[in-house]
């Protein structure tokens, strides 16, 4: 046995299974690694001459949690641009606009997110052209699958009355047919790949600092979710579009610091076939950087009202959303995958989506040996009989906890008479299921600990409600167990997700004790890391 070099002496979780958890006083790691675990005498039995010892008594140390669906490079943009969530109305909206462009060089562009139909709606939107002074401006909605452009956005976009809507988008138009500025779906890109982005060394500090947070959260590893489009890219990877090459480009702040898999949009499959990329293998030259799986959008989202939906939706203008692929394209991707051994990322958030999605792997080739499984990205409304489908096919239910808190209302209002199919994480877990969690951030905070808290409660800490259906709630093993060993399992790494002997050493030092966490009380809402260590390496003490 490799004697050990460091130990962590505490309340340690070694591994969090749905079923319970395992635990044990101490871990000593050496080169990276697990080399032991068990009571404090046997792992100091051997530990090395010099070995350091880290004991932090009555907290809770637990594997590095994996964030399985973040938008890291949309996080870190974030920091920059103009924060929209929280806003009263379209004036408070327009007034931090107008804050924005006073402060700005008069050529930039504006860009922000977090808008909801209930501020904007269509109505006010002249008070929100006023406020940008001339300028190009692109505001993305709260949920990411809807934008407001600017006149002058629309403008060098080549926008016109007579600009049709895109296949899988639609453009929002007035009673006299003129654009409103509100893009929905693929319609966003055709302003939104003109617009001009953070990249190379303009992305540097704010992503220094999205990393430093997500340490300090006990964040380890993450999947960026992807980009809609393989434009937009830079460098040598641009090929695969703007998230993965902006993260590639900056490897350097990243590699060693974050276990990070790097999805690509479905449009580069090819390219990434042509220079033999695998979904799960290491990236040439990278300790903690690998390639991902191949997204595609099969629907919108449920804050634009563009899920796609069996029936119309309940809330608003009574839709069925929008279906922003058929089923052929569906087939046609899958084909493409199926040989070059990279896995699908498949975003289906309605129910029609979440059948069609299925319907397309149950048509497909099967995977090639050693290829990680498939995964639908969020299956937020799945009926009982498409949630049978996801064990027996192979589906990952890529899952985010924290929107059921976020979203409760709006399922209430916009999808009622469903919402017993609506988050159903227990009863996609018990259908046999495997449940890896993320937080969909920056639509969502990117603190893990409130998404383990809204998958046991359903809510957020503090608001005062009574917890939302608690009937598809998650117990805390099974939530510790979606942000650990679930996003190991769906990428086949036997190594990750647990503090066993030969995992990699990748965990978290809490600020509180196992009670504290086993019990998922209000106070989850401070819960942070003292220390967290990426291959045995220190990446985080507060």
């Amino acid at each position: 046995m490799t004697p050990a070099e460091l130990v962590v002496r505490g309340q340690i979780v070694l591994v969090a299974r749905p079923g319970g958890i395992e635990t044990a006083e101490a871990v000593g790691m050496a080169r990276g690694r697990v080399v032991a675990a068990g009571t404090a005498d046997e792992v100091m039995a051997v530990a090395g001459p010099g070995a350091r010892v880290i004991d932090v008594r009555d907290r809770a140390v637990v594997p590095g949690l994996h964030d399985f669906h973040i938008h890291l490079v949309g996080l870190a943009r974030a920091r920059r641009s103009i924060a929209l969530d929280g806003a009263a109305d379209v004036s408070e909206v327009a007034g931090r606009v107008r804050a924005a462009a006073a402060a700005a060089q008069p050529d930039a562009w504006l860009t922000g997110r977090g808008w909801s139909e209930a501020q904007l709606g269509g109505v006010g939107l002249e008070e929100l052209e006023s406020a940008t002074g001339g300028r190009p401006a692109f505001l993305m909605s709260h949920d990411g699958h809807s934008a407001w452009a600017s006149a002058a956005a629309r403008a060098l976009a080549a926008m016109a009355a007579a600009t049709p809507d895109p296949p899988g988008g639609r453009i929002e138009r007035d009673v006299h047919g003129e654009a409103t500025g509100i893009l929905r779906e693929a319609a966003t890109e055709l302003v939104g790949s003109g617009v001009v982005r953070l990249q190379g060394d303009m992305l540097r500090s704010p992503l220094d600092e999205t990393l430093g947070e997500l340490a300090a959260l006990g964040v380890t590893g993450a999947t960026e979710a992807g980009d809609y489009t393989d434009r937009n890219g830079v460098g040598a990877d641009a090929d695969f579009g703007d998230s993965y090459s902006s993260l590639t480009e900056l490897a350097g702040i990243v590699d060693g610091r974050l276990r990070l898999t790097l999805d690509i949009p479905a449009d580069a499959i090819g390219a990434a076939n042509a220079r033999g990329l695998r979904t799960g293998a290491d990236l040439d030259g990278r300790r903690t950087m690998r390639f991902g799986w191949a997204k595609v959008y099969s629907d919108g989202a449920l804050g634009s009202g563009t899920a796609a939906l069996f029936e119309p939706g309940t809330c608003g203008d009574p839709q069925v959303g929008i279906l922003r692929v058929q089923p052929t394209e569906l087939d046609e991707l899958l084909a493409a995958a199926r040989p070059a051994r990279i896995g699908m990322a498949l975003h289906a958030i309605g129910d029609r989506a979440v059948a069609v999605v299925l319907d397309a792997v149950e048509r497909s080739a099967d995977r090639l040996a050693g290829t990680p499984n498939d995964r639908m990205e969020h299956a937020q409304l799945a009926r009982a009989v498409d949630r049978a489908r996801f064990g027996p096919l192979g589906v990952t239910a890529s899952v985010q906890p924290i929107h059921a808190a976020a979203d409760r209302d709006l399922v209430d209002a916009c999808w009622g008479g469903r919402q017993h199919d609506a988050y159903a994480f227990r009863s996609l877990a018990e259908a046999g299921a495997l449940l890896a969690a993320g937080s969909d951030a920056p639509i969502e905070s990117a603190n893990p600990w409130l998404g383990v808290f809204a998958a046991v409660h359903r809510r957020f800490p503090g608001d005062g409600r009574d917890d939302w259906r608690p009937d598809e709630a998650l117990s805390v093993p099974q939530a510790l167990s979606s942000y650990t060993l679930g996003p190991a399992h769906a990428r086949r790494a036997d190594d990750e997700g647990h503090l066993r002997p030969g995992a990699h050493a990748d965990l978290a030092v809490m600020n509180v004790d196992l009670a504290t966490i086993l019990a998922a009380g209000e106070e989850f809402e401070g819960v942070h890391s003292d220390l967290t260590l990426v291959a045995g390496k220190e990446v985080h003490r507060s």
